[in-house]
């Protein structure tokens, strides 16, 4: 595969437009859930070397301390693997908006919501993104763990990859101070057919 793949201003364009149509629908559906108003910030798209994953985390989304963090595999045309990350005050922040007892919240409590939004986000986002590109998805169960820092991430997450594209957004719940980071990897077979997908809705217009 290239070392070279980029996608160009074009391209990034196009698909920024998107995810915020994406990010419309999982935003809406999240709120409904929880009855209070959620916004996810506009995407940031780049793509970078897998090996660079954790800097990137680290310095450019300031993620530090621990984390719980979840993974689910993308199978089609979109390969590759959804990742969102929360930190263990949102985490229970956002247990408190499920109205978990606050002697009841928990790692395995954390875990079930944290894997809840999850889906939620995996479904809205790239279900509504592989429906805009005419093609189809299918998701793998996620998985998640709690890790003391970013350094901590499972390198066997980095070893599919060459180079990333990573389609990054904040979820954010301004009056609940519930943040989190959710990010969209792609294999670089992916990378191939989504800028040959971008080309052909931008050849339409």
């Amino acid at each position: 595969m290239s070392n070279n793949i980029e996608l160009n201003e074009d391209e990034k364009d196009c698909l920024q437009e998107l995810m915020n149509i994406a990010y419309g629908s999982a935003t809406a559906a999240i709120s409904e859930i929880l009855d209070a108003f959620a916004t996810l910030n506009i995407p940031n798209i780049q793509i970078i070397p897998a090996k660079s994953l954790k800097t990137y985390l680290k310095e450019e989304l300031k993620l530090k301390n621990e984390q719980y963090v979840s993974t689910q595999l993308l199978n089609g045309s979109i390969a590759g693997e959804n990742l969102f990350l929360m930190n263990s005050q949102s985490a229970t922040n956002l247990a408190r908006e499920f109205d978990v007892p606050e002697g009841e919240i928990n790692d395995n409590e954390l875990f079930d919501i944290v894997l809840e939004i999850t889906n939620i986000l995996s479904s809205a986002t790239i279900g509504r993104l592989a429906q805009e590109l005419d093609t189809v998805v299918s998701f793998e169960p996620p998985s998640i763990q709690k890790i003391e820092s970013v350094d901590k991430l499972d390198n066997n997450l980095l070893n599919h990859y060459e180079q990333i594209i990573i389609i990054s957004t904040d979820l954010s719940f301004e009056d609940q101070k519930i943040h989190a980071e959710f990010l969209l990897l792609t294999k670089d077979e992916s990378i191939f057919w989504l800028k040959e997908a971008l080309n052909k809705i931008l050849d339409e217009f």
